[in-house]
C-alpha cells in the first residue's frame, strides 16, 4: 500500500506541473516528461523494478492483510529479505505483532524474522504511528476524503468541479489508497495500545564457559496467554540489587536462547537476570539460578598451569622445521603439512592409464599371498570398493621376511602415513644411511618402497590411514592394511582394475570362506571392518564434559588400552553435561569429597556438580560390567581435567592397581566383548589427537621422520670423521641435531596426556594418599529418586546423522547399524550392504549342572524354556544378560563382530550355543535381528584378536 500511494502521489505531482504550464505553451516540457507504468521505455520499467522489490511489497501486503497461508507461500518461494523495512520504518514482524495477529507472528518468527528496533522505546514507537495517521488523515482532507474527526467533505467537493473526469478517477483511487491506508494505521494503533509486554522467562540460567566467560540460557514464558515474546534481554552487575549495570544486551533473535557473556574479571563475583520484550517493552526481570558466579578454571587449584596443546606448542613446531630447513636446505623442497591428510584421495600426482600400466601395475598387485610380510590398499566409494580383475584388493609385497617384532616399524609407518608426500625423499634419505653397512633399516626402506610402488600403481599419492592392527594367518604371513575413501571414482585410472559392489565382495567372501582362513579370506573378510574403523575414527564428540574409563591390557611387546568399537579415538566415556568448563570450585570440592566433613556448606552449583559426576560413574560403572563390590576400589585421575579440544572434556576414572591392567593369560569378559576393542598406546594416540589436533599431529609426524634420519646420519658421520676438523663439525651438527630433537619430544610428551594417566593408574603411593577422591562416599552422594530423574543416560551414544560427513547418498557399510538406522528406512540394497557375515555354527557351553542339556547348534531350534534362561542366568559369569539387554538399550554394539573373532585358527575354548542366544523377553521382541545386531549374545566371542596380540607378534 505505502508503494502504491508514493507511486500514484509521483504521477498527480507530474500531472498538476505539466497542467500549470498551459496548453500549447508547455510543448517542450510535455515532450521531456518521462513516461512511467506499462507504457514507459524499457530501461526505465527495469529501473522501476530495482528501485521496488516485487516480492518484499506482496509480502508486506499479505501481513497487512493477515493473509497468513500467502505469506507462507512468499516466504518459502521467493528470495526476499524478512527484516527488511518498508518506508515506515516497520518490519514484516512488526506490521504482524501491531495488527494482533498471533498466528502470522508465530510464522515470520520461524523464518527468523526480528522487530525492527528503530525506536528506542515504546513512547517513541506510539508517537510515530500516530504521526503516521496525522498525516494520513491530513492527506485524506486534502484528497476531498473524511476522516472520523472532519466534516470539510462538502466544502471540498466545490472545488472539484473545475478538474478533469480522468484527473477525478485518479485523484478517486488515490483517495481511496489514503484512506485503507488510514484504516490500517487505526488498526495497527488500537494494536500497539492494547499490546503489553511478555511475561517473565520461565528459567534463567548461568554458567561457567571459560575464564572469563559465561553463558547465560533463558526460556520463554510457559503460560500460553502470555503476550508474543519477540526479543530478549540480559544484565549483569557486581550488585546484587542491580542498582549500578556493568551491562547489557539485547538480543533480537527469539529463537536464540543463550547468550555467551565475555571479558569478565577473573575469580569476581557477577550476578545476572533477564528479560523477555515485545514492542511494548520488557518484563519484570527474573534473576538467574544461580544468582552469581565466579568465573574461574580447574587450573586456579591445580598444579598444572599451562594447556597441553596450545598455539604456543604448534608455532614451536613451525619453528623448529624452519630451523631444519636452515640445517638442510634440500629440505625446502618438502611440503607443508597439510591440515587434513586424510581428505581427497586423488592426490596431487594423478595420472591417466596407459599401455604401460598392462606390464606394470598388474604385476605388482598380487593374490596369493605366501608367506612375508605385504602393503593391501582399500580404496572405497559410497557402495564400492576397488579391487583387481581377480576380485581382491590391490596388494603389494613388501618383504619375504619380517622381524621378530613389526609393531615397532607398524608404529614407524603411522607417522610416515601423515605424509604420504614426502616417502620419496625419506626413502633416499634413507638409503644414505644403508649404503655404509647400516642394516637397522632395511624393513623400513622396503615399507617406503612398497608404499611408492602402490602409489605408482594406483596413480594416486594419498593412499590412506593404517588399519589399527596388521592382519596375521597361522602361517605367520602379515599383510599391513591401508583404508581411504575416494571422492571422485575417475580420479582412480588404474587397468586391470575395477569397481565392485560391496554386497557382491561380501557375498563371494561368504561362498568361499572355509574352516581354516589364509591371511588373503582374512583380508577380504575384513573389509567392511576396514572401512567402518575408517569412517567411525573421524567422528568427534559432541560438545561437553566426559567421564571416561581407563582399562589396559599387556602383552610381550605392546600395552593396549581398551576403546569403544564405534569410537576408537576416545577411552569408554560417559556424558556428564555439555558444558566442558570446570570451575575452581567444582573441581576443589570433586577432589576433597573423602569425607562428609569437607562437604559441607556447599553451594549449589558445586552439589549439583557432584552429583552429576555421581551418576555418570554409576551408569559408567553399569556399562563396563564393574560389580558393586569393585566400585568402591576405583580412584579418580585428580591431577587435572584433560581438555581434548576447546569443546571436548575428559575426566578419567581408573580401576584398582590389581585389575587395571590385564596380563598374558588372563581372561576378562570385559576383553571379549565385541563393542570394546584393545588399541596399542601408540596407534591411540595416533587416532585421537589426528580426530581432535590434525594439524598438530601432521607437524610432528614430518619433524620426526626427518630428524630422525638425519640424526642417525650425523651419528653414523661424527663415527666415520677422521681428522679434528671434521670432528668437530659432526659433533656440532649432532649436537644441534639433537637440540631439536629433545625440544621436539619436550612438545609430544606434553600433548600425550594417556601417559600422565597410565602413571597414575600404576602407581600405589597415589592411592595411598589421603587426599585421594573417594569414589565410595562420592556414589553414596547418588540416590535413586536422583537417578529416576536424570532420564536416558549418555555414554556412548551414537552421533546425530547429521553431523556425519555425509558421502553422496550412501554414508557407507556399516554407519547405518553404527547410527541406529531403522532397516526399514533402508533400501534393499543398502540392507544388504549392511548386513553381517553370519558366524559359523558355535558348540554348546558346558554346563556344570549334569541334569540339564543343552541343544547344540545341529539340533533343534526352539529358543529354551524360561527356567532354562533362569538356569543361565545363575551358572553364567557377572556379564549376565540381564546387563547386556540394558546396556544395549543404550549403547547396543551395532558395530559387525570384529575379523579377530570368527577368523581365528585356534579353535574357541569357550563358545555359547546358538540357542541361548534369547535370554529375556526382551530378546524375543526383536526376532528380526542377527546374532551381531540383537545385543543379546552373551560377551564370549572366540578370542581371535586377543589370542594373536597374547602371541606377541
Amino acid at each position: 500500500m505505502v508503494f502504491k500511494l508514493l507511486y500514484e502521489e509521483k504521477r498527480a505531482k507530474r500531472t498538476e506541473s505539466s497542467g500549470s504550464d498551459g496548453g500549447g505553451g508547455g510543448g517542450d516540457k510535455g515532450e521531456a516528461m518521462e513516461v512511467e507504468g506499462p507504457l514507459a521505455p524499457p530501461n526505465r520499467r527495469k529501473k522501476m523494478r530495482h528501485q521496488i522489490d516485487i516480492h518484499l511489497h506482496a509480502l508486506f501486503a499479505a501481513v497487512e492483510h493477515g493473509h497468513v497461508d500467502k505469506t507462507r507461500t512468499i516466504l518459502e518461494s521467493a528470495d526476499v529479505n524478512v527484516n527488511s523495512m518498508n518506508s515506515d520504518g516497520f518490519t514484516p514482524l512488526d506490521v504482524a505483532i501491531l495488527s494482533n495477529n498471533a498466528s502470522l507472528v508465530k510464522l515470520l518468527i520461524s523464518f527468523g524474522a526480528q522487530e525492527g528496533n528503530k525506536f528506542t522505546s515504546p513512547d517513541k514507537l506510539g508517537a510515530h504511528l500516530r504521526h503516521l495517521l496525522h498525516e494520513a488523515e491530513r492527506r485524506v482532507l486534502d484528497l476531498g476524503g473524511e476522516t472520523s474527526n472532519s466534516h470539510h467533505h462538502s466544502t471540498l467537493s466545490i472545488n472539484r468541479g473545475s478538474i478533469s473526469v480522468a484527473d477525478s478517477e485518479r485523484s478517486d483511487k488515490t483517495l481511496a489508497l489514503w484512506e485503507r491506508r488510514c484504516k490500517g494505521l487505526k488498526k495497527m494503533l488500537l494494536g500497539f495500545d492494547q499490546a503489553r509486554p511478555p511475561d517473565t522467562p520461565s528459567s534463567v540460567s548461568v554458567e561457567v564457559t571459560g575464564v572469563s566467560s559465561v553463558c547465560v540460557s533463558y526460556q520463554e514464558p510457559d503460560s500460553s496467554s502470555s503476550p508474543q515474546c519477540t526479543k530478549y534481554k540480559v544484565e549483569w552487575s557486581l550488585d546484587p540489587e542491580f542498582q549500578q549495570v556493568s551491562g547489557s544486551c539485547v538480543i533480537l533473535d527469539s529463537k536464540q536462547h543463550s547468550l555467551e557473556v565475555s571479558g569478565l574479571a577473573h575469580g569476581q563475583r557477577v550476578y545476572f537476570r533477564a528479560f523477555t520484550g515485545n514492542i511494548r517493552g520488557f518484563s519484570p526481570a527474573k534473576v538467574s539460578v544461580p544468582a552469581f558466579v565466579e568465573p574461574s578454571s580447574w587450573r586456579d587449584c591445580s598444579c598444572v598451569k599451562t594447556e597441553r596443546i596450545s598455539s604456543d606448542g604448534l608455532a614451536l613446531l613451525d619453528r623448529l622445521f624452519s630451523e631444519m630447513k636452515n640445517e638442510r636446505p634440500d629440505l625446502k623442497t618438502y611440503n607443508e603439512p597439510v591440515e587434513d591428510g586424510g581428505g581427497d584421495c586423488a592426490g596431487k600426482r594423478k595420472k591417466t592409464a596407459s599401455i604401460k600400466q598392462l606390464f606394470t601395475a598388474a604385476s605388482k598387485f598380487q593374490k596369493h599371498l605366501k608367506r612375508g610380510v605385504f602393503l593391501s590398499c582399500l580404496l572405497y566409494h559410497e557402495d564400492k570398493v576397488l579391487v583387481t580383475n581377480e576380485d581382491f584388493l590391490p596388494v603389494i609385497e613388501i618383504d619375504d621376511t619380517y622381524p621378530n617384532s613389526i609393531y615397532q616399524d607398524f608404529h614407524w609407518l603411522l607417522k610416515v602415513s601423515c605424509t604420504w608426500e614426502d616417502i620419496k625423499l625419506l626413502r633416499n634419505e634413507m638409503e644414505k644411511s644403508l649404503s655404509n653397512s647400516n642394516t637397522s633399516n632395511h624393513f623400513r626402506v622396503k615399507l617406503l618402497n612398497a608404499s611408492l610402488q602402490m602409489q605408482t600403481a594406483l596413480s594416486i599419492e594419498n593412499i590412506g590411514q593404517l588399519y589399527h592392527r596388521p592382519i596375521k594367518d597361522s602361517e605367520g604371513t602379515i599383510v599391513i592394511p591401508l583404508i581411504n575413501y575416494v571422492k571422485n571414482v575417475k580420479s582412480i585410472s588404474v587397468l586391470n582394475s575395477r569397481w565392485l559392489p560391496l554386497s557382491k565382495l561380501t557375498k563371494t567372501k561368504r561362498t568361499n570362506m572355509c574352516t581354516e582362513n589364509n591371511v588373503s579370506e582374512m583380508l577380504m573378510a575384513s573389509v567392511q571392518d576396514q572401512i567402518t574403523y575408517h569412517q567411525v575414527s573421524r567422528i568427534k564428540l559432541s560438545k561437553g564434559l566426559y567421564l571416561g574409563y581407563l582399562k589396559m591390557r599387556s602383552s610381550v611387546d605392546l600395552l593396549q588400552v581398551l576403546v569403544p568399537s564405534k569410537s576408537p579415538n576416545v577411552p569408554p566415556h560417559c556424558k556428564i553435561r555439555d558444558n566442558p568448563h570446570v570451575t575452581a570450585d567444582e573441581w576443589e570440592v570433586l577432589r576433597s569429597c573423602n569425607s562428609s566433613d569437607k562437604l559441607s556448606g556447599l553451594s549449589e552449583q558445586q552439589r549439583m556438580f557432584l552429583e552429576h559426576v555421581a551418576l555418570t560413574m554409576k551408569r559408567l560403572f553399569r556399562y563396563m560390567e564393574v560389580t558393586e563390590d569393585d566400585c568402591a576400589l576405583h580412584r579418580l585421575y585428580d591431577s587435572e581435567v584433560i581438555e581434548i579440544s576447546p569443546e571436548v572434556s575428559l575426566i578419567m576414572i581408573v580401576p584398582p592397581i590389581e585389575s587395571a591392567c590385564s596380563v598374558p593369560g588372563q581372561r576378562e569378559l570385559l576383553l571379549q566383548r565385541p563393542d570394546l576393542l584393545p588399541l596399542p598406546v601408540q596407534v591411540f594416540e595416533m587416532v585421537h589427537l589426528g580426530t581432535y589436533q590434525r594439524s598438530l599431529v601432521s607437524k610432528y609426524s614430518r619433524l620426526s621422520c626427518i630428524l630422525q634420519l638425519d640424526t642417525a646420519l650425523a651419528q653414523q658421520g661424527h663415527r666415520e670423521a677422521f681428522s679434528n676438523t671434521e670432528v668437530s663439525l659432526a659433533k656440532e651438527r649432532l649436537s644441534r641435531l639433537e637440540t631439536l630433537q629433545s625440544r621436539l619430544n619436550t612438545t609430544w610428551k606434553q600433548t600425550r596426556w594417556l601417559l600422565d594417566v597410565l602413571s597414575y593408574a600404576r602407581d600405589r603411593m597415589a592411592t595411598q594418599c589421603s587426599s585421594v577422591p573417594s569414589v565410595k562416599y562420592l556414589l553414596s552422594l547418588c540416590n535413586a529418586s536422583a537417578e529416576a530423574n536424570t532420564g536416558s543416560s549418555c555414554f556412548l551414544q551414537p552421533p546425530d546423522p547429521k553431523n556425519v560427513k555425509s558421502r553422496g547418498s550412501w554414508p557407507g557399510p556399516g554407519v547405518g547399524r553404527l547410527l541406529g538406522v531403522c532397516p526399514a528406512e533402508l533400501s534393499r540394497s543398502e540392507q544388504q550392504l549392511s548386513a553381517a557375515p553370519p558366524l559359523p555354527p558355535r558348540p554348546p557351553v558346558p554346563l556344570p549342572i549334569p541334569s540339564i542339556e543343552l541343544a547344540g547348534p545341529t539340533t533343534t531350534k526352539l529358543a529354551p524354556s524360561r527356567s532354562d534362561d533362569v538356569l543361565i542366568q545363575h551358572t553364567q559369569a557377572p556379564a549376565t544378560s540381564t546387563t547386556r539387554t540394558s546396556s544395549s538399550a543404550t549403547t547396543s554394539p551395532l558395530l559387525p563382530t570384529r575379523l579377530g573373532y570368527i577368523t581365528s585358527t585356534t579353535p574357541p575354548t569357550v563358545n555359547v550355543s546358538s540357542s541361548l542366544q534369547s535370554l529375556s523377553s526382551d530378546d524375543s521382541l526383536t526376532p528380526q535381528l542377527g546374532e551381531e545386531e540383537g545385543g543379546a549374545a552373551l560377551p564370549t566371542p572366540t578370542p581371535g584378536i586377543i589370542q594373536y596380540l597374547e602371541e606377541g607378534i
